[in-house]
Parts: structure tokens; sequence; C-alpha cells
């Protein structure tokens, strides 16, 4: 079996990721102004993976990411503001990511007893309730203001890189872990978790697994978006629309896949920042972006990079 076949693609789709992926590696030297949303897109694709090798993969659909990849940038903060402005990233960044995941493991425990709606509305919970813990705390969270802790650069091309090598690496490990056989139990237990579980298979091991695998990167995303910005706050890091973005991103892309999210992200972020929508006012542009997120959903139910992929299989001739 080759390197084509091991992840079922052909020589066009393979064509596709180089030449997209160059593209994006290369956005400095020819996106100009646009930079910086290409940098903030590539975060956003992070967070789009991270939903995605959980809610697309084993079919619990969360609606309180934001909660892991919040609790991931207000841990930032705190440790600059409250403990040592100089602290190094090699400090803060692996403590702020261990509390991502322990922040997932909120959400995987009720996922024990709880599936479909259910689970949703817990996760949706968390981060309303996390919301309003910020606001109790304000002395030391900034309350609505949130922290200020500077970028990390205000280079526009050290910051796309800053963001592009993380989101290369994630896209990376998640797509190695999809097409593994931990992948293919994954996705067993969105089908049918009983049956995986009939089996033989410790589907509670393996949900942990999911919820570990997607808090990881949703802790690297939080702690670059707390950078990217400088400034933690509730609206930026914890609103829940920032969760129903995220999901967008993943939808347009291709829920159940690694590398579609990635298109979604850019794609969204194209259309929601003056990239592709620019003369449009921010009121017309936000409803004209959302009418084509749904006109992709209705069209395209698998994702839009999805069906353009299917094309290039069917195009190329499937590598099975």
């Amino acid at each position: 079996m080759n390197w084509l076949d091991r992840f079922n693609a052909n020589g066009y789709q393979i064509a596709v990721i180089v030449v997209a992926f160059g593209a994006i590696s290369t956005v400095p030297f020819w996106a100009g102004p646009y930079t910086y949303s290409l940098s903030l897109a590539c975060i956003w694709a992070i967070f789009a993976m991270g939903w995605s090798i959980l809610s697309g993969y084993t079919g619990y659909m969360s609606f309180g990411h934001t909660f892991i990849s919040g609790t991931a940038a207000y841990t930032t903060a705190l440790l600059l503001t409250h403990v040592d402005p100089e602290l190094s990233i090699m400090v803060t960044f692996p403590v702020s990511v261990l509390m991502a995941v322990l922040a997932g493991y909120v959400f995987a425990f009720p996922s024990l007893r709880l599936k479909g709606p259910y689970f949703s509305l817990i996760t949706l919970v968390i981060v309303l309730v996390s919301i309003r813990l910020v606001y109790m705390f304000n002395d030391y969270t900034g309350g609505e203001f949130g922290l200020n802790i500077g970028s990390i650069t205000y280079d526009p091309t050290e910051l796309f890189y800053i963001s592009f090598v993380p989101m290369l690496l994630i896209a990376a490990g998640l797509l190695a872990v999809s097409q593994s056989n931990v992948g293919t139990v994954f996705k067993a237990i969105n089908e049918n978790e009983a049956a995986v579980e009939s089996a033989g298979l410790d589907t509670t091991k393996f949900k942990l697994w999911a919820f570990t695998y997607s808090a990881v990167p949703m802790g690297i995303g939080g702690v670059l978006i707390a950078h990217f910005y400088g400034l933690v706050d509730p609206g930026t890091v914890l609103a829940v629309g920032r969760n129903i973005e995220l999901i967008a991103m993943a939808v347009i892309g291709g829920m159940s896949t690694i590398l579609g999210p990635i298109g979604g992200a850019f794609l969204f972020i194209m259309l929601r920042d003056e990239i592709l929508l620019g003369p449009l006012g921010s009121h017309v542009r936000y409803i004209v972006l959302w009418t084509i997120v749904l006109v992709i959903f209705f069209k395209f139910p698998d994702g839009l990079f999805t069906k353009i992929w299917d094309v290039l299989g069917e195009f190329g001739g499937d590598s099975e």
C-alpha cells in the first residue's frame, strides 16, 4: 500500500492539497493587508479541526468548545497578569494546554451518561456558566473588559507563521489519528455506539481519547488567540456566537474530516473579514455571510470541501 492509498487520495487530490498549503504558507508574500485576517484564519482552523475530531467523528455534538479554548486563554492571561508578566511562553503554554485538557474532561464525563441533545445542552450550559464566573470574579479576570497581556508580536509576517506552523502540525497529527484504528473506532461510535460496546471495545476509553485529542488543539488555539489579540475577554474567547462560528467552519469544510475544516475556516474568515465582501457594510456583510453558509449547508450537507474532494476523486479515479 503506497502513501496515496494510505490517505485515500489520488494524484489530483494530493496536487490540490499541495497547491492549497503552498498558497497558505506564502500568505505574507502575496496577501498584503489581509495577512492579519489570514493569520486569524489559521487559529480558527485549529479550533475547527479540534471540534471536528470529537463532534464530527464520534457524533457527540458540542456547543461549548469555547469553554475549552477559553480556559487556555484565561490561564495564560491570569499567569501573566497575577503571577509574573515576564513568564516565558515555555511555562505558560504547557500549563494552559493542560488546563484546556482538564476542561475537556469536564465535557467528557457527562458524555459517559448523556447523548444527543442532552449532551449538547450540557456543553452549552457550561459555557454560559463560565461567562458568569468571569463576571463574578472580575477582580481577577477583568470582567467584561478582560485582561490585557499585549500581542506576542506586531509584525504581521511573524504573527502569520506563529499561527500557521501550529495549524500545520495539528493538521498532520489529527490526520494521522483519523486514519488510524482509533479514528475508525471514533467513526464507529458515531454510527452505533452499542455495537462497538458489544464488539468488546471500551467506548469510555475511546471517548476520553477523543476529548483529549479535541482539547489539545483547542488549548493550543486558545493560547494563540490570547497572544494574537493581546486581550482576553468573554466576548473574544467564550461567547456562544464563537462556538456557532467554529461549528459553521467545520461543517462548511466537512465535519467528519480534518483537512476540510481548514478550508471552511479560511472561507468563513475571508467572507467575514472584508477580504471577499469588502465593499459591503458590516451588517450587510454579516447577513450575506450567513446566507452563503446556509446555502452551503443545504446544497452540500457533507461539506463544500468534501464535495470538491469527492469530485476530484471521481475525476482522477479512486485510489482504492
